[in-house]
């Protein structure tokens, strides 16, 4: 099974530990991308923000083992490219404490 790893506990995952990958996006984040979007995708269950900075970016779409849909950004890059081959897999969701 793969593993997706956030840098923090983030609001948007719900708790879940498990999701299928479901589609991909390509995105532009900069400065008219919309605030909500931005929040959606930073804000930690403690509060705090992941400082997400921009670029371009696949957008990648999980449906969460609660049923709870989610999207991640990752940065478009070579490194990245296997998510692609990658759709419709099951992945472990993996937290990764940040200082």
């Amino acid at each position: 099974m793969e593993t997706i790893k956030f840098a923090g506990d983030y609001v948007k995952l719900h708790g879940q530990t498990l999701a299928e990958l479901k589609d991909i996006s390509i995105i532009y984040i900069n400065e008219n991308t919309s605030k909500e979007l931005i929040d959606y995708d930073t804000l930690r269950v403690d509060g705090s923000k992941y400082n997400l900075k921009n670029g371009k970016y696949l957008q990648l779409l999980f449906m969460g083992a609660k049923d709870i849909p989610f999207s991640t950004f990752r940065k478009f890059n070579k490194d990245n490219e296997k998510y692609w081959n990658l759709i419709g897999e099951d992945f472990k969701i993996e937290i990764v404490k940040t200082d």
